[in-house]
């Protein structure tokens, strides 16, 4: 060989030695004496399968995890929402004792002794606490000649009838009763109508 030969020679080795050296060197390395190339690829399929089953465990976990989170929001909401819609729960049940009051002073006897200028100012400001309460959701429970309802009505006494179709029929009411924007806050209380033939 010449020496020219001899130069481009090593020239080709010492390029190949420069480009080993800068490629990126793996974790697994391959050695090809006694079948340990076939050994690293089983460990490196065995360690592919296990980032596989971690990866689907994590992502089952993070699917769990938003799925909880969705439903403590939207829980969360609803709360907030019956909050809103009942906060004047209290305060109207609290309210209730004062249009007794006036429903009972209208009844009594003395009421008719009272001059009209007055009954008709008292009537006024009545009407007008009940258009504020109904404002806010209040509404009377229409009780009498309706069939007795014990969600809404709650029975201090029977009344025998006379007709048959009158049984279990509301048939007065001691003391009106309330619902909240739909939710029963306080029950009438009626007699209710007994048939006995």
């Amino acid at each position: 060989m010449s020496g020219l030969h001899l130069l481009f020679f090593g020239v080709i080795i010492q390029a190949m030695s420069d480009k080993k050296k800068s490629q990126p060197q793996d974790d697994v390395f391959f050695e090809e004496e006694n079948g340990s190339v076939a050994f690293e690829l089983k460990k490196m399929r065995d360690k592919l399968k296990e980032c596989q089953r971690q990866k689907d465990e994590y992502l089952v976990g993070w699917q769990r995890a938003k799925a909880d989170f969705i439903n403590a929001r939207k829980d969360w909401e609803r709360q907030l929402d019956d909050f809103k819609k009942y906060a004047e729960y209290p305060l109207v049940e609290d309210l209730l004792p004062v249009v007794d009051g006036f429903e009972n002073a209208f009844k009594d006897e003395g009421w008719q002794k009272v001059d009209k200028t007055w009954q008709n100012g008292i009537k006024y400001l009545h009407n007008q606490f009940i258009s504020v309460l109904k404002e806010h959701g209040l509404e009377p429970i229409e009780a009498v000649g309706k069939e007795f309802d014990p969600r809404e009505h709650e029975a201090v006494a029977e009344l025998e009838v006379k007709k048959e179709e009158d049984d279990g029929i509301v048939m007065e009411e001691y003391r009106k009763g309330y619902k909240l924007k739909e939710k029963v806050i306080r029950p009438s209380q009626v007699k209710v109508g007994k048939y006995t033939k």
